[in-house]
């Protein structure tokens, strides 16, 4: 066979299996949704439950692997770092943008790194105590705090989570001294919480769903009660200026296909649009809330701003 000939046979062989590889169906393997967090925080309640209807609609298992530590950076860092091939999606939250702000050395961008798929839900930060605990309002807690300095205890779900920022943000605002102790996620620091190892924490109705008729629900941080909370009065009604919204969303690796970018942000939709996973949230005080992947992007854009600001001014500083 002439070179030239063998060549030109070559080259086309070539194009039909790269067109062969190319038309490959997506997904043909299992995807992994690496959730930042230990088991029973409100980021694995979350993800398991899209686990379940993406893993129908994409007709793939979805693996849930829990990466907890540091805040979310430690299973951040490693989805950022991981192929963009759509197999492997990170299932953020708010503290998505706050790691950066007050971790030295973090390895990723929240911006940069990632490829936005979509929101999936906000929720508002609920301030619960142990039963032990005096307090039966914002108010009476505040006043136990500042006659006691440096001895009421306060759970979070580890250094820069959304619940460490949101008690910071608390003793700022109130002028109080509390003694962090933080978790490995936000369940473990509930499950503490309830057995009375430590007094007081944040977190959102996802997370404590289970232990709800075992704390005391103090206050909630949001500009108005929740029509299904309506019990549960604001820390702005109790004169503390504090709202924090907590927001989760899936991200992918940075330089993925737009292609299955588009797939997967449809998926997404198609569940959000869907009455029966609205009403799985519902329980959990998280609201379906749907934004295309630039709306979403500007999301993390802002928090990620607004974040460093709230940082800087209040001071906060951890390794």
């Amino acid at each position: 066979m002439p070179a030239r000939l063998a060549l030109a046979t070559l080259m086309a062989f070539a194009s039909l299996t790269s067109s062969a590889l190319a038309a490959e169906p997506y997904p043909d393997r299992p995807i992994t949704v690496i959730v930042p967090y230990a088991a029973g925080g409100s980021s694995d309640v979350l993800g398991r439950l899209l686990g379940e209807r993406l893993s129908k609609s994409l007709g793939q298992p979805i693996v849930i692997d829990n990466r907890a530590g540091a805040g979310s950076r430690i299973g951040t860092e490693i989805a950022a770092k991981a192929a963009p091939d759509g197999y492997t999606l990170l299932l953020a939250d708010m503290p998505h943008t706050i790691v950066p702000a007050i971790q030295k050395g973090v390895q990723y961008h929240p911006v940069r790194d990632f490829t936005p798929i979509g929101l999936i839900g906000t929720a508002s930060m609920f301030f619960f105590v142990n039963p032990a605990v005096k307090a039966e309002s914002a108010q009476d807690f505040v006043a136990l705090a500042k006659a006691a300095p440096d001895k009421i205890t306060i759970a979070s779900g580890g250094i820069g989570s959304a619940t460490h920022l949101t008690a910071e943000l608390l003793q700022a605002k109130a002028g109080i001294k509390l003694v962090h102790v933080p978790f490995r996620g936000a369940g473990p620091a509930m499950n503490d919480l309830v057995a009375g190892h430590v007094q007081s924490g944040f977190t959102t109705l996802a997370t404590a769903s289970s232990v709800l008729d075992r704390v005391r629900t103090l206050a909630i941080a949001s500009a108005t009660r929740p029509a299904d909370r309506a019990n549960i009065p604001t820390f702005k009604e109790g004169g503390i200026d504090l709202v924090v919204e907590h927001w989760w969303g899936v991200l992918a690796p940075a330089g993925l296909a737009p292609e299955i970018a588009a797939r997967l942000t449809r998926e997404l939709k198609a569940i959000l649009d869907s009455p029966e996973f609205a009403a799985r949230l519902a329980p959990l005080g998280v609201t379906a809330s749907h934004a295309s992947p630039a709306e979403f992007r500007a999301l993390i854009e802002n928090d990620t701003a607004r974040w460093a600001d709230i940082v800087k001014s209040v001071g906060i500083s951890v390794p």
